[in-house]
């Protein structure tokens, strides 16, 4: 564990945002990563921005064909396998990261070497990088059961790229593919959390909503509503078994068919 070696794996298609991204990774006050971008056939000037960096940490690959276009999590999973970390962090072309992130992630990663699954705190932004939401603190350490519980109740934020995995753990996995990749965050975070989830004290993690980010469309309403009854149809089939913990009961209980379609009638409307 004294070794770790971390890969960001970005996606690229959005240029808007681009260089504040790569900025946010290379300022890492942890060091020892590489940076893979994977230009996803975009029309927009990915390749001048990569260019214009000159840091022996960056691996640049540029896709045929759009695949993102077919299937945003194929894309996903076409990419994380340039990865050569013993863990590995799903960036994105708009979101920022804080200088410790990093560094933090990989202290709870050799607190706790048991975890697929390490989790930041998120501040959410706009556009012009203002505040307009906050996470709520979770415990260092939950039961995949908690860790549900939080996701259930609203508490936990989740948007993959305020996560850090263990390569072999997602490799093996894959992210789980839904249309537009809407809930396959939480399915593949769930599907992820077996062996527990820890969690950094800060948000050290930044999400944009603006205009052009595909979680804020307006027109994908058919997409969504199959997504949601995808993921809510894999988590009704988790294969959970009822726990010893008194806490991991109760957070078991939410787990019922009651609670999952009053969840996923809550996110249809």
């Amino acid at each position: 564990m004294k070794n770790i070696f971390v890969s960001f794996v970005l996606p690229a298609y959005k240029a808007a945002f681009l260089r504040k991204a790569v900025d946010s990774i290379l300022a890492q006050t942890y060091t020892d990563f590489e940076l893979v971008i994977v230009n996803d056939a975009s029309p927009e000037n990915i390749e001048d921005i990569v260019l214009s960096y000159h840091d022996d940490r960056i691996r640049y690959y540029k896709n045929r064909e759009n695949i993102g276009r077919k299937s945003l999590v194929a894309q996903w999973n076409h990419c994380i396998d340039y990865a050569k970390g013993e863990y590995l962090v799903l960036a994105s072309d708009d979101d920022i990261y804080q200088p410790t992130f990093l560094e933090e992630c990989v202290n709870l990663a050799m607190k706790y070497p048991e975890v697929d699954l390490i989790r930041s705190r998120v501040l959410q932004i706009d556009s012009n990088d203002s505040v307009i939401g906050v996470d709520a603190l979770l415990p260092e350490w939950t039961s995949k059961y908690e860790y549900f519980y939080y996701w259930m109740t609203g508490s936990a934020f989740v948007c993959i790229g305020n996560f850090m995995f263990k390569s072999s753990a997602l490799k093996s996995n894959r992210f789980i593919d839904f249309p537009c990749a809407f809930g396959a965050d939480s399915a593949s975070t769930i599907q992820l959390s077996q062996k527990g989830v820890a969690n950094t004290k800060e948000m050290l993690f930044c999400f944009r909503s603006s205009s052009i980010h595909l979680s804020g469309s307006t027109v994908l309403y058919k997409e969504k509503l199959l997504a949601n009854t995808m993921l809510f149809s894999f988590l009704y089939h988790l294969d959970y078994s009822l726990p010893e913990n008194e806490l991991d009961k109760f957070y078991f209980s939410f787990l019922t068919p009651t609670r999952l379609y009053e969840k996923c009638r809550y996110d249809y409307y």
